[in-house]
């Protein structure tokens, strides 16, 4: 049933109940008119009646005057009469209403004028007397009194009759009246209940409707309406189910993206905290270690290996191992990704054959670059299921890195290279700051910061400190005699030595020239003047060579002094040594002189001013 149907239905009872007041109304209005014919036809025949008794007087009267003045003058009132009554009788015979009354009067009025009239005035004009005798024999006398008997009565009758019918149109009246207060009351009642009873079930269904949004608004899901009532609601119920459950669907989609944004933003969290922890670290050691920690979170269900290219460029070595994988060094030209640029399956492409040196089962090789340099690669799989044997790949095992993971690993790997990149800048920087260029020893500025760093450490633990100044005794000759590349193969040489012979977390240093320092954490004067000698007693043992040609004996002069918290200083223990060195000079070079402990004015004369 439609909406519109429904509304016409609640009207039905109103238009009905209008219909049969009309109707009412219709048939009160006839009886009414009728009512009110009748009483206007006995109204007409109460006038005509008494016309008639008018002409009776007038037909009497006329002939009393003629009997008694015997003037034919007199009759012309009876005449008139005469020829009017039988109209006047005719017009109520008309009615249709003659009853027996009227009837006596007709045959009456008839009698009078065979009896009395006639006679009467065919007497008078033979004699006034005879006339008169026919007068008061009372015959005419008594036709007339039954005639306004008849008249009387019929007159009776008639007003009675008129009441009747006033009395009934007025009953009539009164009844319609009531009718029409009934009919229109009922009418009233019975619009304003279909009215309530159409309201009440357009708001419940919209009340249904009202509900279910409010539920939809308060964040309910899977909301629907029941379809039932009008065409029209049911129409709506279907198109609001359907919209419940496209809104469903949506906010289902949107959880799942916002699920999905999470997780990227938390991945890029970590990606930015990665990259924070890149810049922060100070050495290719340092990076590994963070690699290591971060690359498990950053590729989550992977093992892998990231290799560098070593210094020869000729083996890719591993620098960063996760998710329980063996790094093994592997030669550069046995990498497919490397020969091609790009990230590579072997065993999952179509095409692409195993890695020279690679691991076994399926992997995927990413190629690292940064400004166009060739850093090295990341070789990944997926991880091992813990509940398989070891060497059994589980899940995706078989099937290479999921299309997720794929999709974000471009991003890690560039974000790697750029680090690598950094690191490996910042290495050669900070070699090219600390490192003298020719032998690879530290230079001053490290052997400096190394100095304050341990005599710190020293003042602090209480633990021996000890400088060792090496001098090459007439390097200025063997320059001059053999020339400088002579000269800088003796150097590179010497600082060979000085760099096997220093003991771990030792520091050897060229601070300039022919002038070389090892300072030793960890060493008191005795045991640091006794590697001196050492150093000295491999030095003169050398028969040094260059470009076939023999160079000849070369020595070292060397001074060991000790550091003594809390009198010394960094720059004292330098000056101790040197003035230990200048001693061996003076002593004939080719020897090692121990700086004697002085006393704290000594130490403050040797301290920087």
């Amino acid at each position: 049933m439609t909406l519109r149907r429904l509304l016409l239905l609640a009207q039905l009872p109103f238009w009905v109940l209008l219909v049969a007041a009309f109707v009412l109304l219709s048939g009160a209005l006839d009886a009414r008119v009728r009512a009110t014919e009748q009483a206007a036809q006995t109204r007409a025949t109460l006038t005509g009646i008494g016309q008639i008794m008018q002409h009776v007087v007038d037909l009497e009267t006329g002939l009393r005057g003629y009997v008694i003045a015997g003037q034919p003058a007199f009759l012309e009132p009876y005449e008139a009469a005469r020829a009017a009554l039988p109209t006047e009788l005719a017009a109520l015979d008309g009615t249709g209403r003659e009853s027996q009354r009227l009837r006596r009067i007709r045959i009456l009025v008839d009698r009078w004028q065979t009896e009395v009239a006639l006679p009467e005035i065919a007497a008078r004009p033979r004699s006034g007397a005879e006339a008169g005798a026919l007068v008061r024999t009372g015959a005419g006398k008594k036709i007339l009194d039954g005639i306004r008997a008849e008249v009387a009565g019929y007159r009776a009758e008639q007003t009675d009759q008129l009441a009747a019918l006033d009395a009934a149109a007025s009953a009539k009246l009164r009844r319609l009246r009531l009718t029409l207060y009934g009919v229109g009351g009922v009418a009233l009642l019975a619009s304003i209940v279909a009215t309530l009873v159409s309201a009440q079930r357009i708001s419940s269904s919209f009340g249904r409707f009202t509900a279910a949004a409010q539920r939809l608004t308060d964040g309910e899901t899977g909301v629907r309406v029941e379809t039932r009532g009008p065409t029209e609601i049911q129409t709506l119920s279907g198109a609001f189910n359907h919209m419940s459950g496209e809104l469903a669907h949506a906010q289902q989609q949107a959880r799942t993206h916002a699920d999905t944004l999470a997780a990227r933003n938390e991945w890029m969290r970590r990606l930015g905290e990665f990259g924070d922890w890149m810049q922060a670290a100070r050495s290719l050691g340092e990076g590994a270690r963070i690699l290591e920690c971060a690359l498990p979170e950053l590729l989550p269900g992977t093992r892998g290996t990231l290799l560098q290219h070593n210094a020869s460029r000729n083996l890719l070595l591993p620098l960063a191992v996760w998710g329980g994988e063996t790094g093994t060094a592997t030669p550069p030209d046995g990498c497919w990704a490397l020969r091609r640029g790009e990230a590579v399956t072997p065993g999952g492409d179509r095409l692409a054959p195993a890695c020279l040196g690679g691991p076994g089962g399926t992997y995927t090789c990413v190629p690292l670059f940064s400004h166009g340099e060739t850093l090295g690669i990341m070789r990944l799989r997926p991880a091992l299921v813990p509940e398989l044997p070891d060497g059994l790949e589980g899940g995706a095992g078989g099937t290479g890195l999921s299309p997720d993971l794929l999709a974000v690993l471009p991003g890690i790997v560039r974000q790697v290279s750029l680090a690598l990149a950094g690191l490996r800048l910042q290495d050669r920087l900070l070699q090219q700051a600390i490192r003298d260029p020719l032998t690879g020893l530290f230079n001053r500025r490290r052997l400096e910061d190394e100095l304050d760093a341990q005599t710190a450490h020293a003042t602090a633990s209480g633990q021996p400190l000890s400088l060792i100044a090496l001098d090459v005794d007439h390097f200025k000759r063997l320059n001059d005699t053999f020339g400088h590349d002579a000269g800088d193969a003796a150097l590179v040489r010497l600082s060979a030595l000085l760099r096997d012979l220093a003991p771990q977390g030792g520091t050897p240093a060229r601070p300039g020239g022919e002038e070389f320092s090892l300072l030793l954490p960890g060493y008191d004067l005795a045991a640091a003047t006794a590697l001196a000698e050492r150093l000295r007693a491999e030095v003169a043992g050398w028969t040094l060579t260059h470009a076939g040609i023999t160079l000849g004996q070369l020595t070292v002069s060397l001074g060991v002094a000790g550091y003594v918290p809390p009198l010394s200083t960094p720059g004292a223990l330098v000056r101790a040594a040197d003035e230990a060195l200048y001693s061996a000079k003076r002593q004939g070079r080719n020897r090692a002189v121990a700086a004697q402990p002085l006393n704290p004015e000594a130490w403050l004369t040797l301290a920087p001013g």
